[in-house]
């Protein structure tokens, strides 16, 4: 009895430690960079998606030796570095830093955008921006990796052309140099000016959330909302000309069921027209039917641009047939 119950004390102590090794969240052990990291510059502007927002992009690097062979950590910048904005000891925003090339180490960027409620009030004071190593991982070397700069480039403007004008100049001269650092070519020639190549375009769009509504003009192509201007139109011009005209045809239009005077109009001119054509062919020896068959003739083509109702022209086609059918009974009897 006894040996049995040493064996399952045994055995739920194995299991426990089996489970123990099992679940145990491993601790990354990570090298500290050859020197720094840095701060390289930090830009802020604003006005770019609505008046007194700020935009905050820091240039920074994290060097490691690039060999080969290349010593820089197997971790992602993402999982072991983060950017901080900070007012005295308040932080106001963080980002992580976006793994692009050799895993985000080296030379890149990171932002931090606060629109105007955020911004309030902090534009020009003494502000922060942190990059820092995360204290959850095991760093080997001199400890968690800070740098800390206060120095901003404050970038006044006075309107949204203007700052997006500044910004597209100054991430154009950015791109240029990191896809130097990188050799990749972070920059292309569209329509004969400088925009972000599709690796710029991957690597921006994702380091600036926000950048390609932003900055329009860093993009070859772009996503607008279409403007719709509402336009009243008068009808004084068609009241002082229907007032001009001396003959009311309300009644008849009404009376034939048409549509409008205007076409009443146009179809007692019509028929003065055919009229005249008739009686020119008879005059000049045309047979009579003959020439009531060139004035359906005209009435018809006048009808196809629209300047007669084919109503009209069905009933003078009805009348026709009528006429020549009693011609036809009268001969044969």
């Amino acid at each position: 009895m006894r040996r049995k119950l040493v064996s399952k004390v045994l055995i739920g102590l194995l299991a426990a430690l089996f489970t123990l090794i099992l679940f145990a969240t491993p601790v990354l052990a990570i090298s500290v960079p050859d020197s720094g990291p840095f701060i390289l510059q930090v830009d802020v502007y604003r006005h770019l998606l609505e008046d007194d927002d700020m935009l905050i992009h820091v240039r920074y690097n994290v060097p490691y030796d690039i060999g080969p062979p290349d010593t820089a950590p197997e971790e992602a910048i993402t999982q072991a570095m983060f950017g901080r904005l900070m007012d005295d000891l308040d932080e106001v925003a963080r980002t992580t830093i976006y793994s692009y090339y050799r895993r985000g180490w080296g030379y890149g960027s990171f932002s931090m955008y606060l629109n105007a409620d955020l911004a309030a009030g902090l534009w020009e004071t003494d502000l922060t921006v942190e990059l820092r190593g995360s204290p959850t991982l095991e760093w080997t070397g001199d400890g968690v990796p800070l740098t800390t700069t206060a120095v901003f480039n404050w970038r006044a403007t006075t309107s949204q052309t203007a700052s997006r004008l500044l910004v597209y100049s100054h991430m154009i001269a950015w791109s240029n140099t990191l896809g130097d650092y990188w050799n990749v070519a972070l920059v292309t020639q569209y329509a004969g000016e400088n925009k972000l190549s599709s690796y710029g375009e991957a690597y921006f769009t994702t380091v600036i959330p926000g950048l390609r509504a932003m900055v329009p003009q860093l993009f070859s192509s772009t996503i607008e909302s279409p403007e719709y201007t509402d336009i009243d139109y008068s009808t004084a011009g068609a009241e002082a000309a229907t007032d001009a005209w001396p003959f009311d045809f309300g009644g008849i239009s009404e009376y034939f069921g048409m549509p409008s005077d205007d076409m009443v109009l146009r179809t007692l001119i019509a028929f003065v027209i055919i009229f005249v054509v008739c009686a020119v062919m008879v005059s000049k020896g045309v047979p009579t039917q003959y020439a009531l068959f060139g004035g359906f003739a005209l009435l018809f083509v006048l009808a196809v641009p629209g300047l007669v109702s084919f109503l009209i022209v069905g009933a003078v086609l009805f009348i026709i047939v009528l006429l020549t059918g009693a011609v036809f009974l009268l001969r044969r009897s």
